[in-house]
């Protein structure tokens, strides 16, 4: 009989056991893992609040860009019109010229003259040769019949640095006009 005691006894302490496990595991779990469980929960729900809410922003950012670029390509296009209507404008009045050629930049030597296309188409003009940008203390020549050689020669003695300005007036019978765009040129 001791051993059937022994044995029930056993039974009832592994049942016990189990019962005082079970209950154990559901306070640890209610405990510890439920709360950590739930604001995980909370956290996610949250990042996809944030992300759905940024892929809108994002959304209504590229609309916007979209619409300025179309607005920055109208600007440009009314940029171009203005000016091409300003060089007719101009050309048509004789009120000054553009120097087309040579552009901004061009490497030029003091001894070769240079070649000059305005947008005027007038064969004579005075040319305005500077140190400075503003064309201020500049020296000039009239060119006639587009013939630069005795404007250039003056090059030599009157530039200083590396770099001149160049800029004309077209001239009619009685008046010049105002200067045209200032076009700078290196010198080697």
């Amino acid at each position: 009989m001791q051993k059937r005691t022994r044995i029930a006894t056993f039974g009832l302490i592994l049942l016990s056991s189990s019962l005082v496990f079970t209950f154990s595991t559901k306070t640890a779990n209610a405990w510890f893992f439920d709360p950590f469980e739930n604001m995980v929960e909370v956290t996610l729900n949250t990042i996809k609040e944030i992300v759905l809410t940024l892929s809108d922003d994002i959304g209504t950012m590229a609309d916007r860009i979209l619409v300025m670029s179309d607005n920055i390509g109208l600007m440009a296009d009314r940029i171009v019109e203005t000016e091409e209507l300003m060089v007719s404008v101009i050309t048509q009045s004789g009120i000054s010229s553009l120097i087309i050629e040579p552009t901004e930049g061009t490497l030029v030597n003091v001894t070769t003259p240079i070649n000059i296309t305005l947008s005027s188409q007038k064969p004579d003009y005075l040319l305005y040769i500077s140190n400075n940008a503003d064309m201020s203390g500049a020296t000039n020549a009239l060119v006639q019949n587009n013939d630069t050689s005795i404007a250039w020669s003056r090059v030599a003695d009157f530039v200083t640095g590396k770099k001149l300005y160049i800029a004309v007036r077209t001239v009619g019978e009685t008046t010049s006009s105002d200067f045209s765009n200032t076009v700078m040129l290196n010198l080697p």
